[in-house]
């Protein structure tokens, strides 16, 4: 299977088929999950089967979609670039008037010598999620040459 063949596979199983999702991953205890990102580390992972079959059982009621664009792979590691689609009546709390809301994506895969999960980290890319709900968050170029840190008021 190719690498961007992989990467497919695993965004259709998680948010399609749990069960064979969960197959592509180690055993319990012995794989890692990150993507809460909150403050106290015990409650940002996800490593049981319990967990697995809780935290990302919000995958496959259609909220929330992913689109494999990209895969990279090197030394037992895949990273894997999505499209994020949100199309529910609140994001985060807030109401979406309707509106389809769209990012960006990334999850970082690691395996092990049987060529099974051990730790995966995924990340949203969240802003441009609020930005289309109308919240007022900047996101400068401070990196691009000339910029004008006191452009931002």
């Amino acid at each position: 299977m190719t690498d961007i063949a992989y990467a497919k596979k695993w965004a259709e199983t998680r948010q399609n088929d749990l069960a064979a999702h969960r197959e592509l991953y180690a055993a319990a205890e012995d794989f890692v999950i990150e993507g809460r990102k909150v403050n106290d580390h015990l409650g940002d992972t996800i490593s049981t089967d319990a967990e697995f079959e809780q935290d990302l059982a919000l995958w496959t009621d259609g909220r929330q979609s992913m689109t494999v664009t990209e895969a990279f792979a090197g030394n037992g590691h895949l990273m894997i670039h999505w499209d994020y689609t949100v199309d529910a009546d609140t994001y985060r709390g807030l109401p979406t008037d309707g509106k389809t809301l769209s990012s960006k994506g990334s999850t970082f895969l690691q395996f092990d010598a049987n060529g099974k999960i051990i730790l995966e980290s995924t990340f949203v890319n969240e802003n441009p999620l609020f930005q289309q709900l109308g919240l007022p968050i900047i996101t400068p170029h401070y990196w691009e040459e000339g910029f004008d840190p006191s452009s931002l008021g």
